[in-house]
């Protein structure tokens, strides 16, 4: 059949049609979608890049806090004492509190066992005031505009803050020291401790302190022995053991009890904190780094 000029135009139209459709939908289509997936890619790539500058530009600051961070715990652990073994610690309790002159004139005598823990933890609980609220019923009565419940919870606020705080864990030593001393020699150690960890800023504390005599004895009077005569024999030709007198120890036939000076027991710990270790906070961060193109190449070592 013979197509007429009109029938081949329209014909012809129809396939180009065809042509263009096909095209479309498997050419330009696919790439029109591609297109927008990237743009949607491109625009979270694009805030993600936005939040990775906004984190390197904090670099500097995240920099100094851990500087500060490191300074403040080399701070506070310089406030404790350097940690020691026993040994270490039975000698530095001698060589600082225990071994003068002094004492060595007044007959200041260590007793019994020089007690000295090894290095163990202790647990440092926070020191702070618990204001005593009273209330009674007309107190309550009283406070028609809810100020003194105000006030009563604005003097409760810091301990309630601290009292929900944990206590710490530190590392500690203890010593047990039993002494022959006197009052004035008494004072002066425990003196001595405190000054010392006054001026050395080292964190030590005496747990406790025991008298055997409140008094140190100052108010007895000593007498001495009577002359002793022939001993006492017993049927046998022996002598016969005689009790001590006055104030002679049956053992030792010392003094019993020595005026002004009695057994005092101090209980001491020193408590340590380890200094934190210097932290690498890398190189200082300079932003100019990503003008150009060379870092996209660049490999990290």
């Amino acid at each position: 059949m013979k197509l007429g000029y009109r029938d081949r135009i329209v014909i012809l139209i129809a396939i180009i049609a065809i042509i263009l459709g096909i095209g479309i939908f498997v050419f330009i289509k696919p790439k029109w979608e591609k297109l927008n997936t990237n743009k949607e890619t491109l625009e979270t790539l694009n805030t993600e890049w936005d939040a990775k500058l906004l984190e390197f530009d904090r670099i500097p600051a995240r920099q100094d806090n851990i500087k500060d961070r490191y300074k403040t715990g080399v701070d506070k652990a310089a406030m404790f004492t350097d940690e020691m073994d026993s040994i270490q610690l039975e000698s530095f309790l001698r060589d600082k509190f225990v071994n003068n002159e002094k004492y060595t004139e007044d007959k200041v005598q260590l007793k019994d066992t020089f007690s000295v823990t090894d290095v163990s933890t202790s647990s440092v609980n926070y020191y702070y005031y618990v204001p005593n609220i009273v209330t009674y019923p007309l107190y309550e009565s009283a406070d028609l505009d809810g100020s003194l419940a105000k006030e009563a919870a604005e003097k409760l606020l810091d301990s309630n803050i601290l009292s929900a705080r944990s206590s710490q864990t530190v590392g500690s030593g203890s010593s047990t020291m039993k002494f022959l001393i006197n009052r004035e020699d008494t004072m002066d150690l425990l003196n001595q401790i405190n000054d010392y960890a006054n001026k050395n800023k080292d964190a030590m504390l005496i747990e406790s302190v025991s008298l055997k005599e409140a008094d140190f004895n100052e108010n007895i009077e000593v007498e001495e022995d009577e002359e002793q005569g022939e001993p006492e024999l017993d049927e046998e030709g022996n002598p016969i053991e005689q009790a001590p007198k006055n104030n002679k120890d049956k053992k030792t036939n010392g003094p019993k009890v020595k005026k002004d000076y009695t057994e005092v027991t101090i209980v001491y710990r020193a408590l340590y904190m380890q200094e934190p270790t210097e932290p690498d906070v890398g190189p200082s961060y300079d932003k100019t780094i990503w003008d150009g193109d060379a870092w996209r190449t660049a490999v990290a070592e």
